[in-house]
Protein backbone atom coordinates (compact mmCIF):
# COMPACT_ATOMS: atom_id res chain seq x y z
CA UNK A 1 0.00 0.00 0.00
CA UNK A 2 1.31 3.41 -0.97
CA UNK A 3 0.50 5.13 2.30
CA UNK A 4 2.30 2.43 4.26
CA UNK A 5 5.43 2.96 2.17
CA UNK A 6 5.24 6.74 2.57
CA UNK A 7 4.72 6.56 6.32
CA UNK A 8 7.68 4.20 6.69
CA UNK A 9 10.02 6.81 5.18
CA UNK A 10 12.37 8.20 7.79
CA UNK A 11 11.55 11.91 7.50
CA UNK A 12 14.36 12.95 9.86
CA UNK A 13 16.83 11.08 7.67
CA UNK A 14 15.36 12.75 4.60
CA UNK A 15 15.82 16.19 6.18
CA UNK A 16 19.44 15.35 6.96
CA UNK A 17 20.08 14.12 3.41
CA UNK A 18 18.48 17.17 1.79
CA UNK A 19 20.34 19.57 4.11
CA UNK A 20 23.64 17.77 3.46
CA UNK A 21 23.15 17.82 -0.31
CA UNK A 22 22.22 21.51 -0.20
CA UNK A 23 25.38 22.38 1.73
CA UNK A 24 27.57 20.30 -0.57
CA UNK A 25 25.97 21.97 -3.59
CA UNK A 26 26.80 25.40 -2.16
CA UNK A 27 30.39 24.29 -1.54
CA UNK A 28 30.87 22.97 -5.09
CA UNK A 29 32.14 26.07 -6.84
CA UNK A 30 33.09 26.47 -10.47
CA UNK A 31 36.87 26.88 -10.45
CA UNK A 32 38.17 30.38 -10.98
CA UNK A 33 41.54 29.03 -12.10
CA UNK A 34 41.13 27.66 -15.61
CA UNK A 35 43.62 24.89 -16.13
CA UNK A 36 43.17 21.29 -17.14
CA UNK A 37 43.67 19.96 -13.61
CA UNK A 38 41.12 22.19 -11.88
CA UNK A 39 38.55 21.74 -14.63
CA UNK A 40 39.05 17.97 -14.68
CA UNK A 41 38.72 17.72 -10.89
CA UNK A 42 35.62 19.89 -10.99
CA UNK A 43 34.13 17.77 -13.78
CA UNK A 44 34.68 14.55 -11.83
CA UNK A 45 33.25 16.05 -8.61
CA UNK A 46 30.29 17.50 -10.49
CA UNK A 47 29.48 14.19 -12.22
CA UNK A 48 29.73 12.19 -8.98
CA UNK A 49 27.64 14.68 -7.05
CA UNK A 50 25.04 14.89 -9.81
CA UNK A 51 24.67 11.09 -9.77
CA UNK A 52 24.11 11.10 -6.02
CA UNK A 53 21.60 13.96 -6.10
CA UNK A 54 19.76 12.43 -9.03
CA UNK A 55 19.32 9.17 -7.08
CA UNK A 56 17.63 10.98 -4.20
CA UNK A 57 15.69 13.19 -6.60
CA UNK A 58 14.15 10.08 -8.20
CA UNK A 59 13.11 8.78 -4.78
CA UNK A 60 11.70 12.19 -3.82
CA UNK A 61 9.75 12.38 -7.06
CA UNK A 62 8.32 8.92 -6.45
CA UNK A 63 7.15 10.02 -3.00
CA UNK A 64 5.78 13.33 -4.29
CA UNK A 65 3.86 11.63 -7.09
CA UNK A 66 2.50 8.96 -4.73
CA UNK A 67 1.12 11.41 -2.15
CA UNK A 68 -0.32 13.59 -4.92
CA UNK A 69 -2.16 10.59 -6.39
CA UNK A 70 -3.40 9.49 -2.97
CA UNK A 71 -4.81 12.93 -2.16
CA UNK A 72 -6.35 13.23 -5.61
CA UNK A 73 -8.11 9.88 -5.13
CA UNK A 74 -9.32 10.82 -1.65
CA UNK A 75 -10.74 14.12 -2.90
CA UNK A 76 -12.21 12.58 -6.05
CA UNK A 77 -14.01 9.65 -4.42
CA UNK A 78 -17.71 10.12 -3.94
CA UNK A 79 -18.41 10.91 -0.32
CA UNK A 80 -21.80 11.50 1.15
CA UNK A 81 -23.14 14.96 0.83
CA UNK A 82 -26.05 16.82 -0.64
CA UNK A 83 -24.02 18.39 -3.46
CA UNK A 84 -20.56 18.52 -5.01
CA UNK A 85 -19.35 21.14 -2.54
CA UNK A 86 -20.46 19.07 0.45
CA UNK A 87 -18.86 15.94 -1.01
CA UNK A 88 -15.60 17.81 -1.66
CA UNK A 89 -15.63 19.17 1.90
CA UNK A 90 -16.06 15.62 3.18
CA UNK A 91 -13.09 14.52 1.07
CA UNK A 92 -10.94 17.35 2.46
CA UNK A 93 -11.94 16.46 6.01
CA UNK A 94 -11.03 12.82 5.39
CA UNK A 95 -7.65 13.84 3.92
CA UNK A 96 -6.97 15.95 7.02
CA UNK A 97 -7.65 12.98 9.34
CA UNK A 98 -6.82 10.02 7.12
CA UNK A 99 -6.65 6.70 8.98
CA UNK A 100 -3.17 5.23 9.36
CA UNK A 101 -2.91 1.63 8.09
CA UNK A 102 -2.67 -0.96 10.87
CA UNK A 103 0.72 -2.18 9.66
CA UNK A 104 2.18 1.26 10.34
CA UNK A 105 0.42 2.01 13.64
CA UNK A 106 3.27 0.73 15.84
CA UNK A 107 5.54 3.32 14.20
CA UNK A 108 3.11 6.26 14.38
CA UNK A 109 2.04 8.43 17.28
CA UNK A 110 -1.55 8.81 16.05
CA UNK A 111 -4.08 6.60 14.33
CA UNK A 112 -4.64 9.30 11.69
CA UNK A 113 -2.49 11.56 9.54
CA UNK A 114 -3.03 14.82 7.71
CA UNK A 115 -2.28 13.96 4.09
CA UNK A 116 -1.80 17.64 3.23
CA UNK A 117 0.98 17.96 5.83
CA UNK A 118 2.61 14.81 4.48
CA UNK A 119 2.32 16.22 0.96
CA UNK A 120 4.05 19.40 2.08
CA UNK A 121 7.00 17.44 3.47
CA UNK A 122 7.45 15.31 0.36
CA UNK A 123 7.01 18.30 -1.95
CA UNK A 124 9.67 20.14 0.04
CA UNK A 125 12.21 17.36 -0.50
CA UNK A 126 11.35 17.19 -4.19
CA UNK A 127 11.61 20.93 -4.86
CA UNK A 128 14.89 21.36 -2.98
CA UNK A 129 16.47 18.47 -4.88
CA UNK A 130 15.07 19.81 -8.15
CA UNK A 131 16.68 23.16 -7.36
CA UNK A 132 20.02 21.48 -6.67
CA UNK A 133 19.87 19.69 -10.02
CA UNK A 134 19.12 22.97 -11.77
CA UNK A 135 22.11 24.66 -10.17
CA UNK A 136 24.32 21.71 -11.11
CA UNK A 137 23.27 22.20 -14.74
CA UNK A 138 24.23 25.88 -14.47
CA UNK A 139 27.59 24.95 -12.93
CA UNK A 140 28.15 22.44 -15.72
CA UNK A 141 27.45 25.15 -18.29
CA UNK A 142 29.89 27.48 -16.56
CA UNK A 143 32.52 24.74 -16.59
CA UNK A 144 32.01 24.27 -20.33
CA UNK A 145 32.42 28.02 -20.84
CA UNK A 146 35.61 28.01 -18.77
CA UNK A 147 36.93 25.06 -20.75
CA UNK A 148 36.19 26.90 -24.00
CA UNK A 149 38.04 29.95 -22.72
CA UNK A 150 40.99 27.76 -21.79
CA UNK A 151 41.04 26.22 -25.28
CA UNK A 152 40.76 29.67 -26.88
CA UNK A 153 43.59 30.99 -24.74
CA UNK A 154 45.72 27.98 -25.63
CA UNK A 155 45.09 28.41 -29.36
CA UNK A 156 45.98 32.12 -29.19
CA UNK A 157 49.22 31.38 -27.40
CA UNK A 158 50.16 28.78 -29.99
CA UNK A 159 49.50 31.14 -32.90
Amino acid sequence: MILERLLMENLNEWETIVDNLSCRNNELLVPTVNDTTTLHDFNVNLANFFSEVNFYFAKARRNKDAITRLIKNVLRDNYRGQNDLARRAAGIQLAQRYPVPEAVLPFQQNDHIDLFDLEDVFNGHYYILESIIQTLHVKSGAKITNNSLLNLERSLLEA
